[in-house]
């Protein structure tokens, strides 16, 4: 199936004008991949931040940011539903995750 042209994008419209052409050029991995990037550096930048090895605290606010992420890239229609679901999954294991590790 070829693809549009990228000349025929309207970069007047804003950002979700480029960013839904390279999604439909790369089926979607481009805000799969933007998310699992965003995840990765607050994840390692959390740790590195800090003196301990903080596992489950760099989990919960990887994920919480991520979420938040998540939330507007789905809005411009960056992220598809699956993704987005996985993300609330996620999100929803670190709370329970931190919830534990801190009770106890």
């Amino acid at each position: 199936m070829p693809y549009r042209s990228p000349t025929t994008i309207n970069a007047t419209k804003g950002i979700t004008e480029i960013t839904s052409y390279v999604n439909e050029v790369s089926n979607n991995w481009f805000g799969n991949m933007l998310l699992i990037s965003i995840w990765v550096l607050f994840f390692m930048g959390y740790l590195r931040s800090k003196g301990d090895d903080d596992l489950v605290g760099a989990f919960a606010v990887s994920s919480y940011v991520t979420f938040v992420m998540a939330v507007l890239l789905f809005s411009f229609g960056v992220v598809s539903g699956w993704a987005f679901g996985i993300v609330i999954g996620i999100t929803m294991i670190s709370s329970i995750v931190l919830w534990v590790e801190r009770k106890n």
